[in-house]
């Protein structure tokens, strides 16, 4: 019986590999043509590309770790049936029982991991991202100032240095300019450094004097000369910070307890869980029919996993509008369901037709 158990793992964890990493690609390719397109023709290495790319992989594991369980195990027991090895193996005396102990401790294991990655792994993947993109913006801004030549990089701004160290995001015997809505800002300064904190560019200047107008009340010009002044340079999100419920791991969001996060919380939960229940629903639907293709197997996969996260978006939208926070729960509920329907059906051996 070992055998057979050792050789069912064999063959899932297998197409698992294989699938995961095909997903995986397919996704770090559409990130990486979005994240390529906004930063690089400014300096900024292909390594930190790379790096933001590497580090977004666990924000959508939870995702791609029940879509390849799922097609892993369709495709390995289709592929069983199309070899008669079920049939042998019903033959032999071994029941369909003995075939789902394998499954259920894979698809178990890849629950736990599935559950630390979201709780844990995930959330501070996002931070870490959050914060990489950010540095990737302040880089950009100060690698698109040209020494010796007048830039505007945003809206309202414009910048003028005679040195400019972009590694570093310093600006030496510099001018920066500001004009917005009600207010004019002009500042020449020996030294300013450029750095991004939540969302924000801001510009920490030394050793420097200051015009400031209000156009509300022209009459009050103001002339500084100062040793340190920081201006916001520009807001990419107004109010962003690291305390949104997809920043916190499970032990900050049960600490805190508000609605978003107990709906965060039911969130993650759910799509823990899917591991288990979408690796049994898929053998007991694949161990219910008669011989199929793996193209059969790839387009019930697509089916099982659109149909979920379907219902599971809705549930996500749904949750904090209703005060039923764990409504994502109730889409798993609905597939566990179906585990058991089908799992009669196949200890019966009643073929889906």
């Amino acid at each position: 019986m070992k055998v057979l158990h050792r050789y069912v793992l064999t063959e899932v964890v297998k197409f698992f590999l294989l699938l995961l990493v095909i997903f995986v690609l397919i996704i770090v390719m559409n990130r990486a043509s979005f994240i390529a397109e906004t930063v690089l023709g400014y300096g900024i290495p292909v390594s930190s590309i790379f790096i933001i790319l590497f580090k977004m992989i666990p924000s959508f594991l939870g995702l791609l770790i029940p879509m390849a369980l799922t097609f892993a195990v369709l495709i390995t027991f289709f592929l069983m049936n199309g070899r008669n090895e079920i049939i042998a193996i019903k033959a032999c005396g071994i029941s369909v029982v003995e075939l789902l102990k394998p499954i259920f401790l894979i698809s178990l294991i890849f629950t736990f991991v599935s559950f630390f990655s979201v709780m844990f792994v995930m959330p501070a993947s996002n931070v870490s991202i959050k914060k990489q993109i950010q540095e990737l913006v302040r880089r950009k801004l100060s690698l698109s100032i040209v020494p010796g030549s007048f830039t505007s990089n945003f809206p309202g701004v414009t910048f003028y240095a005679e040195k400019v160290f972009p590694e570093k995001g310093i600006l030496g015997d510099f001018m920066v300019s500001v004009d917005r809505k009600n207010e004019e800002i002009t500042i020449f300064a020996n030294y300013g450094r450029i750095r991004t904190d939540n969302g924000t560019v801001y510009l920490d200047i030394k050793n420097g004097v200051g015009q400031f107008l209000d156009w509300s009340k022209p009459d009050n010009l103001k002339l500084l000369k100062f040793n340190t002044y920081t201006l916001v340079i520009y807001r990419f999100v107004n109010g962003e910070t690291f305390s949104s419920s997809k920043y916190l791991n499970v032990f900050q969001l049960l600490k805190r307890w508000k609605p978003e996060d107990r709906v965060e919380f039911f969130k993650r939960l759910a799509i823990s869980l899917t591991p288990l229940i979408m690796g049994l629903l898929a053998f007991t639907i694949a161990a219910s029919m008669p011989k199929g293709s793996i193209g059969t197997a790839v387009l019930l996969g697509l089916f099982m996993i659109v149909v979920y996260y379907v219902l599971y978006t809705v549930a996500k939208k749904f949750a904090i509008k209703s005060g039923f926070y764990a409504l994502p729960i109730v889409v798993d509920f609905v597939f566990v369901v179906l585990f058991f329907v089908f799992h009669r059906k196949a200890i019966s051996e009643t073929y889906l037709k």
